[in-house]
């Protein structure tokens, strides 16, 4: 089973006395697309703030690659954050707004960030070979010693990551168990990897390879952030702005420049915090498209904020919707639109015709006074559940064959469809068809079984049933 990168136990946040956050639980893995979905208010930013470092919880865990990081700074946690406002300095161009990043942390985390030291100074004494500064054959001299080194690096490396594993498991043991103690044999791989480790470490003293000079090392830097700022610009489709002005930039090229900020310092987990609400309609839908390209091009985890729900449906693999602090579900985009679990999720994510109805058993369902057959579901024998209906589910039929017979009392033409309010005693309901029924009109309404979905009236979790294809499911209902 994949380990999450991400994971929320029993979060709660409190502002004084109101509980913003209500006892979160979630599990985000890598290269997965999740969004926080729900309306202001609902938690979502907050809970975004909270795992970006930066609010802190009031109480649960929140843990990142098998480490608890509540208290841990925003800066130190493998994540960045584009803000809905973009957060750009108006004092640099663009090349130094992108590359603010990674020259503000400072020569020790850019020479982490570039490989480590080992691997900085192996390059830099090779930059300046290139560059005609240092005679190629110190290169001879420092090959065998680089070799040496690195190889003791990916030993302590790989020793570092099975403890870390180790200890991962026995926290995860822990949790389920207060009473858990390790075996003697974890004990003693434990204290046999940490001999191990002060081996290698004593091994790496006594390897020497020639050094490049701070001045040398400097230059080389200053080459592969220009580098690192060139491939981040190429990303968000911005080559050749690099001497642009910020104010002389569009919405969406600003949004490109923050987005481009964000990446250049390879996180595993970007943070997006509502980034495309500011941008016009058309900009805002072609930028939906960018932003999962993106995300598949990176490879990395990103969690997106939004009350927009074409925006989550459209990049999600999974989204999380939310209410008064509470997930009220959680799924991929086509489960939480075709199984809601609730009214105000089936109200929420699209448009939704909800109707009082009891389910009668075997794969029955009644509602507006006729019987349905219905499949994919298990509830008690005439139990009350609510029935959703998208507007696009009803089909419009004669009115010999219609089990549901109403007036239109709006039609309004939509473009692709006609979008009709329809009287079925004396309660309107939403229906999508591409007849042009003019208003007045009686109308004969049917649905087929494969298109109702069931809940349960206090919004609990319901039972499914595993069922045929829908193409399969037409046909067994017409043998």
């Amino acid at each position: 089973m994949a380990k999450p990168i991400i994971e929320l136990h029993n979060i709660v946040k409190y502002y004084g006395d109101y509980c913003v956050v209500d006892g979160i639980n979630l599990d985000i893995y890598e290269n997965e697309f999740v969004t926080l979905l729900g309306p202001s208010g609902c938690g979502k930013t907050t809970t975004l703030r909270m795992i970006g470092g930066f609010e802190y919880p009031t109480s649960g865990e929140i843990i990142v690659n098998g480490k608890i990081i509540n208290t841990l700074p925003a800066y130190a946690r493998p994540i960045n954050t584009v803000f809905q406002r973009y957060a750009l300095f108006p004092h640099l161009n663009v090349f130094e707004n992108v590359a603010f990043g990674i020259k503000n942390r400072g020569r020790k985390f850019m020479i982490g960030f570039y490989g480590g030291k080992i691997q900085v100074n192996y390059d830099a004494l090779e930059y300046s070979v290139k560059l005609g500064k240092k005679d190629p054959s110190i290169l001879q001299d420092a090959e065998a010693a680089f070799q040496a080194l690195k190889v003791n690096e990916e030993k302590q490396n790989a020793l570092k990551e099975e403890l870390h594993n180790i200890d991962y498991e026995i926290k995860m043991a822990k949790k389920e168990s207060s009473d858990f103690v390790p075996s003697d044999e974890v004990l003693g791989r434990i204290n046999a990897i940490n001999e191990e480790l002060e081996a290698l470490k004593n091994e790496a003293k006594t390897i020497h390879m020639p050094k490049p000079s701070f001045f040398e090392v400097s230059a080389y830097l200053k080459a592969k952030v220009k580098e690192s700022v060139t491939a981040a610009l190429e990303m968000v489709n911005l080559t050749g702005f690099e001497d642009r002005s910020i104010d002389k930039l569009s919405g969406g090229q600003m949004q490109r420049v923050a987005i481009a900020r964000a990446i250049i310092l390879r996180p595993q987990i970007l943070l997006l915090d509502e980034p495309l609400s500011a941008l016009d309609l058309k900009l805002r839908q072609n930028m939906q498209y960018e932003l999962k390209e993106m995300q598949r091009n990176l490879g990395i985890t990103f969690i997106f904020v939004t009350h927009d729900q074409e925006e989550a449906m459209v990049m999600s693999d999974r989204i999380v919707v939310m209410k008064d602090g509470i997930i009220q579900q959680l799924g991929t985009p086509k489960d939480i639109y075709n199984e809601p679990v609730n009214r105000y999720v089936a109200n929420f994510i699209g448009e939704s015709n909800i109707i009082n109805g009891v389910y009668l058993g075997k794969n029955k369902v009644k509602f507006l006074g006729a019987e349905f057959d219905v499949v994919g579901y298990e509830f008690d024998d005439n139990e009350a559940v609510d029935v959703v209906i998208r507007p696009e589910d009803w089909d419009v039929v004669p009115m010999s064959k219609a089990k549901i017979k109403g007036q239109v009392t709006s039609s309004i033409f939509k473009g692709v469809h006609f979008e009709l309010c329809v009287d079925v005693e004396g309660v309107e309901y939403v229906v999508h068809t591409y007849e042009d029924i003019k208003e007045g009109e009686l109308v004969g309404l049917s649905v087929d079984p494969y298109e109702i979905c069931l809940m349960k009236v206090d919004g609990s979790p319901k039972k499914l049933v595993e069922v045929l294809d829908q193409d399969k499911r037409k046909n067994l209902e017409e043998v």
